[in-house]
């Protein structure tokens, strides 16, 4: 098995070519960098080599990462030496001084590209920021370039785990995603930030399909979300059961009251068409259940954080001067996990095409929490977990003004921070 992964490892394609014709005899001399790319793949374009798909960030289910490097007005022979780094700043794979252009003619152009495996290799489990250099002729360095390489953490949810959860009558799931509004602006993969939610329950959680109740898009209004909240759980449920509660869409202020807003909500209006959360609370603390788990993947700022560019869905907010009060939370049974603060933005990851805070609730709960890898993952240690990762990730990706913060309510949470909140289980 090991040899077979070094074999692997080793595996380089290279290709040169040329746009003008050979000349019968050349002086050595020095070619010139023409350009450099990053890629998922290559193509062979007007008998060149041409990357395809080109990107800075790869997946876990990426087949290979590609440095394709293009140099002009080469003549007389060379070499280029492609240097892989890890994440720890390790060398990972060199390919050692590759000869081009062998034949010593006069090219107009040469194209050539070396790729790393990714999925089912050793870099597939590496994430975080990699590097790739290349060198000609052993000393003048041409080209150096940073790349990420991410966990795919929505295949391997989807997927599953290798050996099925079995199903538990005493938990109940509650996943609210509204991505398209009837009356404001949309929130960018909500949709997807909730099916993926769904997924997990049902295949790391072991929450039955029956138990588990979506709403999306349209079918999310205050009437549905209220109906179901007030009336079918309250009849369904009893008081040995575990609910989960998920939901991502747009949060509303008002007079520092914070409201969940429906897909038939109007924004300017809350206080009529919309859920406030203080309401909610108690309307899920009269469920007969042992235990509510709510994860909010909203921000009640007034604004939208799922886009390039800040938009207001309040008329008159002022970003950053609005501050939100958290309801008091007077239940012994409930434990919140909300995405930011009262005047944060809720951020999303585009490259994952989810909500920043679900992307690392779900990878934190999914193993990365596990502290101290007793296989079980602990209130503390996802709070702990999910607040440094979206704090750094948020600022990485958009600086200090777009900072995010997610907190966990009540506070203090007293003993039960060591309540178990998820098995560790192997995937796929």
């Amino acid at each position: 098995m090991l040899i077979a992964f070094f074999c692997s490892l080793l595996i380089a394609f290279f290709f040169g070519c040329s746009s003008a014709p050979k000349k019968t005899s050349a002086i050595k001399s020095e070619p010139k960098l023409a350009s450099t790319s990053l890629a998922k793949n290559v193509t062979k374009l007007q008998g060149f080599s041409a990357p395809e798909d080109e990107t800075n960030t790869f997946s876990s289910e990426d087949s290979q990462a590609v440095m394709w490097v293009k140099l002009k007005d080469i003549s007389g022979e060379h070499t280029l030496r492609w240097e892989w780094y890890n994440p720890a700043g390790e060398l990972y794979h060199t390919t050692g001084n590759y000869e081009i252009n062998r034949d010593g003619k006069s090219r107009d152009y040469s194209t050539s590209w070396h790729r790393i495996a990714i999925k089912g290799e050793k870099a597939g489990t590496l994430e975080g920021g990699w590097q790739v250099k290349v060198w000609l002729d052993d000393t003048e360095l041409i080209a150096n370039k940073e790349f990420e390489i991410i966990f795919d953490l929505y295949k391997y949810i989807t997927r599953g785990p290798k050996t099925r959860v079995k199903p538990d009558s005493n938990k109940w799931g509650l996943i609210i995603g509204i991505e398209n509004y009837k009356k404001t602006v949309s929130v960018p993969y909500a949709e997807r930030d909730a099916g993926l939610m769904k997924d997990y329950l049902t295949n790391f959680l072991g929450v039955p399909q029956k138990n588990t109740f979506t709403l999306l898009n349209d079918g999310a209004t205050k009437t549905e979300i209220e109906v179901l909240i007030k009336d079918k759980l309250k009849r369904l449920m009893r008081e040995r059961d575990t609910l989960y509660v998920y939901y991502s869409g747009h949060g509303i202020p008002a007079d520092e009251t914070p409201y969940l807003l429906p897909y038939d909500g109007d924004a300017e209006s809350p206080k009529i068409t919309a859920y406030p959360v203080e309401d909610l609370y108690k309307d899920l603390d009269q469920l007969p259940a042992k235990e509510v788990f709510i994860f909010m993947d909203t921000c009640f700022s007034g604004r939208s954080g799922r886009d390039e560019k800040e938009e207001l869905i309040v008329a008159g907010v002022r970003p950053g001067l609005l501050k939100v009060r958290d309801p008091l939370l007077l239940s012994k049974k409930i434990i919140v996990m909300a995405a930011a603060k009262g005047n944060q933005l809720s951020n999303y990851y585009k490259e994952m095409q989810q909500g920043l805070f679900t992307y690392y609730l779900l990878k934190g709960m999914t193993g990365d929490a596990d502290a101290n890898s007793d296989k079980k993952i602990q209130i503390k240690e996802l709070t702990k977990y999910v607040e440094g990762e979206v704090d750094a990730a948020s600022r990485r990706l958009f600086g200090l003004s777009r900072q995010q913060n997610p907190v966990i309510m009540p506070i203090p949470l007293g003993d039960r921070e060591n309540l178990d909140i998820a098995p560790v289980i192997t995937g796929d």
